[in-house]
């Protein structure tokens, strides 16, 4: 591959310094006092129920109709502040409702006296499936005109449990030191996949339809990357009600994570490809710039909103390269046994 040992050294470097970077520098700096109060508002059903505990809440739903739900209304504070919301969090079983919004969620939500005003960023945290501890954190700007916060956790018409623990919401500034650094990371990510891309363009010039392949598989797996938290969980929960409606034994048979099947997929064709154009390299340089791919996506979702690197998915990314390549080399090598006994 050319330019290889150009990625190795500049991905050494990138890592190297966003990893510094992020674990030196605070995103929020808290500029007031906790807001949050135990004076949590709830009711229970035979299908539901909430409790209150020492650290947080716990909510459980069977019935998809009443759901379940929490709630607290949070001291006023002036209009354009940033509020922080932070928790730690985990789900088990959670099934979605009907609409996009029908799942485990932590809300912030504003009043302007005459009714909540969902247009605002409203949501926290959004869940479905089940997913283990790991904390989130989301800042809300307060809009002009608003004269009631609401913190609301909920199970909103959908099934499963959710617990929630070390909740805190606070107001803070957001650190500018932290902004231009991340922007900068961000930026040198960008250009370092723009070269990892145009390496490809230079490998096997005469199979132009496969180069097509891998820098779409490549686009592909850098798109899923760079979509914020938000988003990217608005996209996977559509498409997997889409799925569910289609298929009721897809919600039974597959333990559906979308995001994951995401990285599995695309890595796996990306590894497939990637082997067929790199036939006559050695194969510790096809798994190399795999798990390139595979760490410099992780690595850089430190600095992108609502994401968190994760070393399971850096893992599965791996796997998902590394299963393709070897999948089609032994096809290739089987291929060429039929042909030397014919």
């Amino acid at each position: 591959m050319p330019l290889f040992k150009t990625n190795c050294f500049l991905f050494i470097l990138l890592a190297m310094a966003t990893l510094i970077t992020h674990a030196r520098l605070e995103q929020y700096v808290q500029i007031g006092p906790e807001l949050q109060t135990a004076d949590w508002k709830f009711r229970t059903t035979e299908s539901s129920r909430v409790e209150v505990t020492e650290n947080g809440l716990s909510l459980f739903s069977s019935d998809a109709k009443t759901g379940a739900s929490a709630l607290q209304h949070l001291p006023m504070v002036k209009p354009g502040t940033v509020l922080l919301v932070s928790a730690d969090m985990r789900c088990a079983n959670v099934i979605a409702g009907i609409k996009p919004w029908n799942s485990a969620r932590l809300l912030l939500a504003q009043n302007d006296g005459k009714k909540d005003r969902w247009d605002l960023p409203h949501t926290a945290v959004a869940l479905t499936g089940s997913h283990d501890w790991k904390n989130y954190r989301k800042a809300f700007t307060i809009a002009p005109g608003i004269q009631n916060i609401q913190l609301t956790a909920q199970l909103s018409q959908s099934t499963g449990s959710l617990q929630i623990k070390n909740m805190r919401v606070y107001p803070v500034y957001e650190n500018p030191d932290y902004k231009w650094v991340r922007d900068i990371i961000l930026l040198a990510w960008g250009g370092y996949f723009l070269l990892f891309t145009g390496s490809f363009l230079f490998m096997d010039k005469k199979n132009i339809f496969a180069r097509f392949l891998l820098v779409s598989a490549f686009t592909a797996i850098i798109a899923g990357t760079t979509l914020p938290g938000d988003m990217k969980n608005q996209v996977s929960n559509e498409v997997k009600i889409q799925i569910d409606a289609e298929s009721e034994s897809f919600k039974t048979v597959i333990p559906w994570d979308l995001s994951k099947v995401w990285h599995l997929g695309f890595f796996f064709l990306f590894g497939l490809i990637l082997s067929v154009m790199m036939k006559k390299e050695p194969i510790l340089q096809t798994i190399t710039i795999i798990l390139l791919l595979a760490g410099g996506t992780e690595i850089a979702q430190l600095y992108i909103e609502g994401r968190t690197p994760l070393v399971s998915d850096f893992f599965i990314d791996a796997a998902g390269g590394v299963t393709g390549m070897i999948l089609i080399r032994a096809f290739v090598s089987n291929q060429h046994e039929n042909k030397a006994a014919a």
